[in-house]
């Protein structure tokens, strides 16, 4: 046996060596893939809180438009703000309502668009909504939307 372990000179140490390096380069990319795991989880991040104020926009539009007295339908309203709270900050959400063109006091159309600070997002929302039932209370509907 003296004699079998004397004719090897080194190569049990260079397998052994390619595996630990084998195994360093599977350390090096799975770490590799988890740190672009994470910059895309930061990603969703911005996505979802831009997503959630724009929502936040469309839905205070139709709470805009239903309060507003239904004999003056089809004025805009630009230049709204109103601060939504998050959990990384305030943010502030602009929304400017024009009237369709077609539009009818009776039956009131308008358009929609609802922009964030470019410091939060470049995403905008731009839709269509109008009253079905002569403008009451609770009858609002979206045409179209688009999520830009």
């Amino acid at each position: 046996m003296n004699a079998r372990l004397r004719g090897q000179r080194g190569q049990a140490l260079l397998l052994v060596l390619i595996f630990v390096a084998a195994f360093l380069l599977l350390v090096w990319a799975a770490l590799k893939l988890s740190s672009s795991g994470f910059l895309a989880l930061s990603s969703v991040r911005e996505d979802t809180r831009a997503t959630y104020a724009l929502d936040a926009g469309l839905a205070f539009a139709v709470e805009l438009e239903d309060d507003k007295f239904k004999p003056l339908g089809c004025t805009p309203d630009l230049g709204k703000t109103f601060t939504l709270p998050y959990s990384t900050g305030n943010i502030t959400v602009t929304i400017d309502v024009t009237a369709s063109a077609g539009c009818k006091p009776s039956k009131p159309t308008y358009d929609v668009q609802v922009t964030l600070p470019a410091s939060i997002s470049t995403r905008s929302l731009s839709l269509q909504i109008h009253s079905s039932n002569a403008g009451k209370k609770g009858s609002w509907l979206i045409n179209w939307e688009q999520y830009q």
